[in-house]
């Protein structure tokens, strides 16, 4: 079974999926919203949620669990599945007085300003329940510059 990492935004999930066969990004606003359109200028702005959600999500994290070596996700709604259902996680984080470069990462890949308001606004908070998540095995601190494939080992 592969590892679930549950890694934060802007930390090259998806181009790291792109890049290695053993790596899937479970983007999950393909399964959130009726509208599944993965672009990042839609991100938190208002859609239909499905109403598969997050057990259709859920299911599919089920599939594809023992297919990769690492299994990427970002919502916070799936570590209390990977807890309940005892599955092994890392969780991937920067380094709270990263946050400027953070930012700009969102704008660089197209967030909109919505997105970009939440996300500065939560900051400070989601790096703490990060650093303090009891579950994880691993906990990963990045540094300035430095992306899920800088951090991960094995990749193919």
């Amino acid at each position: 079974m592969g590892i679930f990492i549950v890694a934060h935004t802007a930390t090259g999930k998806s181009s790291l999926a792109k890049k290695y066969k053993n790596v899937i990004d479970m983007e999950s606003t393909l399964y959130k919203y009726n509208d599944i359109s993965n672009d990042e200028s839609k991100k938190s702005t208002n859609r239909e949620i499905n109403k598969e959600w997050p057990n259709n999500y859920f299911k599919a994290l089920e599939r594809v669990k023992d297919k990769y070596d690492y299994i990427l996700v970002a919502d916070e709604i799936v570590n209390d599945f990977l807890v309940k259902n005892n599955y092994e996680y890392w969780i991937v984080y920067p380094d709270i007085s990263l946050k400027e470069e953070y930012l700009n990462r969102c704008k660089n890949r197209g967030n909109n300003e919505e997105f970009i308001y939440w996300y500065s606004r939560l900051w400070d908070e989601w790096i703490n329940i990060s650093k303090n998540d009891l579950h994880a095995s691993k906990h990963i601190e990045l540094k300035s510059n430095q992306y899920l494939e800088d951090v991960l080992p094995n990749l193919k």
